[in-house]
């Protein structure tokens, strides 16, 4: 999980509005896959709300209101699940959850 970390807080970081949708949902899909046999607290929250934020970038016309509040609940689920990690893996996760916060409050 943590070689993926980076790759998603640059992507957050840039302009999301010049990301392409599928370039997100590619991202999201390489998370969904590592998160479905995680068993810790929340995981199964953040999937779920990973899924959701990809069919939002794969439909035809995502709706901003609703990415923006996905991407503002999976920086707070990401900064829940950083607390129970130790070590460089949880202030990786710590960014990943400012930079998703963030990114849902640009919108």
């Amino acid at each position: 999980m943590p070689t993926r970390i980076q790759p998603t807080i640059t992507a957050l970081q840039g302009n999301l509005t010049d990301l392409a949708p599928q370039r997100g949902a590619e991202l999201i899909g390489r998370w969904i896959g590592d998160l479905e046999s995680a068993d810790w607290r929340g995981a199964k929250t953040i999937h779920a709300n990973l899924v959701s934020l990809q069919h939002q970038l794969e439909g035809g016309a995502p709706d901003a209101a609703k990415i923006k509040d996905l991407l503002t609940k999976l920086g707070e689920e990401t900064g829940r699940a950083a607390a129970h990690v130790e070590g460089n893996t949880q202030k990786q996760l710590e960014e990943l959850a400012e930079a998703l916060q963030q990114a849902g409050n640009s919108l």
